[in-house]
């Protein structure tokens, strides 16, 4: 079994933070594996060029730049087909009946022949109110395999250990992993950007 890394840590709440007193689990990042890295690993294992790999590596990175913005979902799979991880464009956005509110008071107040509208309608969602972000999923079945075939083992913090990294912004809450307490996820799930386990 491979051997995973966490600390535990403290959340002491002061009286304008939520939650109560607790201790949460963090996973810990030994190192971050770079392209470089990885081809080497590829090579070694497929007797292909280390610098080959890292063309294609590169080439896979490209690709899926192109596919998102053609608004298309890019799924990396195993030799078994078993969904690693999937990549996609995703949006966020709304406009509410206060914001058209607000808004049109505003300028009724600059100029009164704007009429104020108390309403949202479809076409108040514009493209400006729109924030576009990349997310991303892993797959259950490959996410199981990885609770199954780990092997816990519970570390203090020293110099050299990294704390599990800023880009996979736990949720806030009970299940996060950050300053505010709780657990991490449980059972193999993920703390990705985009809506986290897909079969």
């Amino acid at each position: 079994m491979s051997k995973v890394k966490y600390r535990v840590r403290e959340y002491n709440p002061t009286s304008a933070q939520q939650g109560s007193h607790s201790f949460f689990a963090e996973a810990v990042i030994n190192n971050e594996i770079t392209n470089a890295e990885l081809a080497e690993k590829i090579a070694a294992r497929t007797g292909v060029k280390a610098y080959e790999v890292t063309t294609v590596i590169a080439a896979i990175a490209d690709i899926i730049s192109e596919e998102v913005l053609e608004s298309n979902r890019i799924s990396l799979a195993d030799h078994t087909g078993t969904k690693m991880v999937s990549i996609y464009p995703k949006v966020n956005g709304s406009v509410s009946d206060a914001d058209i509110e607000r808004e049109t008071t505003a300028a009724h107040t600059a100029d009164p022949s704007v009429p104020v509208r108390t309403r949202a309608e479809e076409s108040d969602l514009t493209t400006d109110r729109l924030n576009w972000v990349l997310g991303a999923t892993i797959g259950v079945k490959f996410s199981k395999q990885f609770a199954l075939s780990k092997q816990a083992q519970k570390v203090k913090m020293v110099a050299t250990d990294t704390a599990i990294p800023n880009d996979d912004e736990p949720a806030q809450g009970g299940n996060s992993g950050d300053n505010n307490g709780g657990n991490t996820q449980q059972g193999g799930g993920s703390q990705d950007t985009g809506g986290g386990l897909e079969p």
